[in-house]
């Protein structure tokens, strides 16, 4: 029994032994992680040196530039927890492209880091050192930023970034890494797009490693960033900008005389005399961003040819546009005012200048030139008009140019020819108190949100502040408008309520307001006008309806309701969106199948003329656009009408040009021509109530901001004017304009202290314009329309600091041209036959990166160009089947 028990003592004392070593091994990996966490990465009294690298480059280093110099750091202050180091930069040179420059203009004075608890706090750097060597400095500082007591936790820091979340991850008792992200300082905006696919996308990281001796003296520390900035409705088109900061040990001096002083803050008081206390977040040096000397006026007259009326909608006089731009909003009024008075036959490009420049320089220019009272003339009201249309479609204006345009409707009209600049003036200004995002408090807003709403419930021009309200688009104001929609009278005060309502994002709306639309679309409570309807319907549907409410509009589909044109704009409508998403068409789908009674040819075939398509203009690696077309017609004649052209951007899209034609009163032209038996007769119940006048007119939307309508004519002694003078049957302009469309700026600091600054500018120049012959003899009507778009869009990027930079053009130029033809046949049947057809177009991208060394003995400069051309084939669209089926039979005829 003892004999057992001694052999099963010595079977476990072998195992003890492990168990006691690894106990022992532990406990001295545990002191020494804690010997770390505590000791200073410089220790205390002693000198380092360290060689220090800091590389910037652009996509994938094709253009970089290299920074290199030595520190001399010395600890100069300590106590238990609390640090002061000195540190002296000797040796510096930079670097690009095998060219290698010393910087001889480098002070030579130390810079001090103040380190609590051993993390850094302050930079205490010369008064007289510049933004950009300030921020280097900062940037050293932070690589002591190494917190050792964490590990696998996400917390909050403040460095040269900002405040950034960090992550640790402890490698092993000797090496550590962090992760950054979300930092302050890689966001800073100046100028932004509200709409995302108009706007830009930035993805941002940052890695930093570093390696202690067992001891706990940095030996390696070493920031790898990597900033990728791209548009947002073209990700191939950007940039990639990469930073390396690298900090070597090399060497360890002997050891230092200390500052003589009780506390850290006396210590950093006796260095004020010559020094200042900087915090470690970083400022921008705004001499990255500055432009070459350069007058507006100078780069105007260079660029005489590109800005002549003969280059509208064509790419050449929107890249003018946002070349001139930069050097625009830093002009002053007096400037602007020579510039109009100097190039008068280019006054209508000038004033699209003006409006995009949102400064109230530009604004005070423009009114001060062209209005003057009762004595201005036409042209000039028409280009004040212009510089207002220009105008609504910014997205950062002053604030004062917001309190100018109130103003102004305060004031009594010195006569009726200025109601048109009334118009413009309400409509403007509703708009870009929407794009400045006041608050909902701000007094400004207010004022007005209730000027508008007192002339929606006056009877004098309702349609005048239906088109402004929906122009602002403020949530409070869906109550007023929804109670137009529902009680106004005239079909056409709650048809403009409802184009209105429609205008507002769908999660502005909640169970009660869906009800209401429902109501309209299904006359619940009275008869609605069919344009109201329909644009209840597509309310409806922009708020996500369920399974039971589509079942409820498909119902509708076989209901007794005789108005045809409305059925076939349903299903067209829930058949293109069954196109568009997976998931709705999976609902579609399920619902016709429980459907019996809908899911048959009587009841879907198509018995109507109106027209609901979306269709893919262009796609990668052009821009995403899809044109979107509806056309509601009535009794044979077209009655409400629009193309959209739509940007995307992943799930984002923006409205960037909307086209609108609206008629009543029109049918008397058509007689009794749709009244064989052998043609689907238009039922009774599609005419209206009341007679109505005839008019005719078009809307146009410029990236949401509505202008104000023109109208063709009103009255049929107008309309009989131009039928028999002929007047529209030659080419006329309807609408010609440049205006912008991306408009970005932003700063980023790099950990290394560079500071980045990119712009992004675009401009698009629309020429739009139609012809109309109509013959009351032959009893036919041909219309063409013709658009001509020239794109241009600007990304410019520099970043650096002050003895190297890098730069980085990219300009993009696109002329889509899109043509619209349709013939109408009223001899006997209404026939009616839509083309349209996009010409072959290309998109040309160039791209110019640049690296300098400057500031240096022998200055520097590298220029890298390259240009690529994409070519998209012209096509003609197919509408549908019904369309197709006219032409057929309108071509067989002619």
């Amino acid at each position: 029994m003892q004999r057992s028990r001694q052999m099963s003592d010595k079977n476990l004392r072998p195992n003890s032994n492990a168990a006691l070593l690894t106990l022992l091994l532990q406990l001295f990996l545990v002191s020494l992680s804690l010997v770390n966490c505590f000791a200073n990465l410089i220790p205390t009294g002693s000198q380092q040196f360290y060689q220090l690298s800091s590389e910037v480059s652009l996509e994938a280093a094709q253009v970089q530039y290299t920074f290199d110099t030595q520190l001399s750091i010395h600890s100069v202050w300590n106590d238990a927890q609390d640090q002061l180091l000195e540190i002296k930069l000797s040796e510096s040179y930079v670097k690009a492209q095998q060219r290698q420059r010393p910087i001889l203009s480098l002070p030579d004075r130390p810079f001090y880091v103040a380190l609590v608890k051993g993390q850094p706090k302050q930079v205490i750097a010369h008064t007289s050192r510049d933004q950009s060597l300030l921020n280097l400095e900062r940037g050293i500082a932070s690589l002591f930023q190494l917190r050792r007591d964490s590990n696998d936790v996400t917390d909050t820091e403040l460095d040269i970034s900002g405040h950034c979340r960090v992550e640790y991850k402890a490698k092993s008792s000797t090496r550590w890494e962090k992760t950054k992200r979300d930092c302050a300082l890689w966001d800073l905006r100046v100028n932004y797009h509200p709409e995302q696919a108009l706007g830009v996308a930035q993805h941002s990281e940052q890695q930093l490693s570093y390696e202690l001796s067992a001891e706990g003296l940095l030996l390696r520390a070493e920031s790898v960033e990597t900033h990728r900035l791209t548009l947002a409705a073209k990700p191939d088109a950007g940039s990639l900008v990469h930073g390396k900061l690298r900090l070597q040990h090399l060497a360890e001096g002997e050891g230092v005389e200390q500052l003589q002083q009780p506390t850290l803050a006396a210590a950093i008081e006796s260095l004020l005399e010559w020094y200042r206390v900087f915090e470690l977040e970083a400022d921008v040096d705004g001499e990255i961003s500055k432009l070459k000397e350069q007058t507006l006026q100078s780069q105007v007259e260079l660029m005489l040819e590109q800005l002549k009326p003969e280059h509208l909608g064509k790419s050449s006089l929107a890249s003018a546009f946002v070349q001139l731009l930069p050097l625009a909003r830093l002009a002053k009024q007096a400037e602007f005012e020579s510039l109009l008075a100097s190039q008068s036959p280019l006054a209508a490009q000038l004033v699209d200048l003006l409006g995009a420049v949102q400064t109230f320089e530009a604004h005070n220019a423009s009114f001060s030139h062209f209005y003057r009272g009762a004595g201005t003339t036409a042209e000039s009201l028409e280009l004040l008009e212009k510089y207002l249309q220009s105008l609504a479609v910014a997205t950062h204006p002053e604030r004062r140019i917001l309190e100018h345009l109130y103003d102004f409707l305060q004031q009594k009209l010195p006569h009726k020819s200025h109601l048109k600049l009334r118009d413009s003036v309400l409509q403007t200004l509703a708009t870009l108190t929407r794009q400045s995002g006041l608050d909902a408090n701000d007094q400004l807003l207010q004022q007005i949100r209730n000027y508008l709403l007192e002339g929606l419930a006056s009877t004098h021009n309702t349609l005048l502040y239906t088109r402004a309200l929906q122009n602002l688009r403020d949530p409070l104001t869906i109550d007023a408008l929804l109670q137009q929609a529902l009680q106004a009278q005239q079909p056409q005060h709650s048809v403009a309520a409802l184009q209105a309502l429609k205008a507002f994002p769908a999660f502005n709306y909640a169970e009660p307001h869906r009800l209401q639309f429902s109501s309209i679309f299904y006359q619940r409570q009275r008869r609605y006008d069919s344009s109201a309807r329909t644009l209840a319907l597509d309310i409806l549907l922009a708020m996500r309806p369920n399974a039971e409410q589509l079942g409820e509009l498909l119902d509708y589909l076989a209901s007794t309701d005789r108005q045809f044109e409305i059925k076939t704009y349903v299903l067209q409508k829930l058949r293109m969106l069954a196109e568009i998403c997976p998931r709705f068409r999976a609902m579609f789908q399920a619902a016709l199948r429980q459907r019996a009674h809908v899911n048959n040819y009587n009841v879907l075939a198509q018995r109507g003329l109106t027209t609901v398509l979306s269709r893919q203009l262009s796609t990668s690696p052009a821009f995403n656009e899809t044109l979107l077309s509806t056309q509601e017609v009535s009794q044979g004649i077209l009655k409400r009408g629009s193309v959209e052209f739509l940007l995307h951007a992943g799930r984002a899209e923006a409205s960037s040009f909307k086209l609108g034609i609206y008629t009543s009163g029109l049918s008397s032209f058509m007689g009794d021509s749709d009244a064989d038996e052998g043609n689907d007769q238009i039922p009774a119940d599609d005419k209206l109530e009341q007679e109505e006048t005839m008019t005719a007119g078009m809307e146009i939307s410029v990236q949401g901001a509505q202008l104000r309508p023109l109208v063709f004519f009103s009255g049929q002694t107008e309309l009989m004017g131009h039928v028999w003078g002929g007047s529209a049957s030659d080419t006329t302009p309807a609408y010609q304009a440049t205006t912008l469309a991306q408009d970005h700026e932003q700063y980023i600091v790099l950990a290394s202290g560079a500071t980045l600054h990119w712009r992004v500018l675009g401009a698009r120049s629309v020429d739009l314009n139609g012809k109309v012959t109509f013959s009351l003899w032959n009893r036919n009507a041909q219309t063409e329309i013709q658009q001509n778009t020239g794109t241009a869009v600007v990304s410019h990027l520099a970043v650096g600091f002050t003895y190297a930079k890098l730069e980085q053009q990219i300009e993009l130029r696109h002329e889509p041209k899109l043509s619209l033809q349709a013939d109408l046949d009223f001899y006997s049947n209404i026939k009616l036959c839509m083309q349209l057809e996009r010409a072959e177009q290309l998109l040309t991208l160039s791209n110019t990166r640049t690296v300098y060394l400057q500031l240096v003995e022998k200055p520097y400069a590298k220029h890298l160009r390259s240009t690529q051309t994409i070519k998209s084939p012209g096509r003609t669209f197919v509408l549908n089947q019904k369309n197709n089926e006219m032409c057929n039979m309108i071509l067989v005829e002619s």
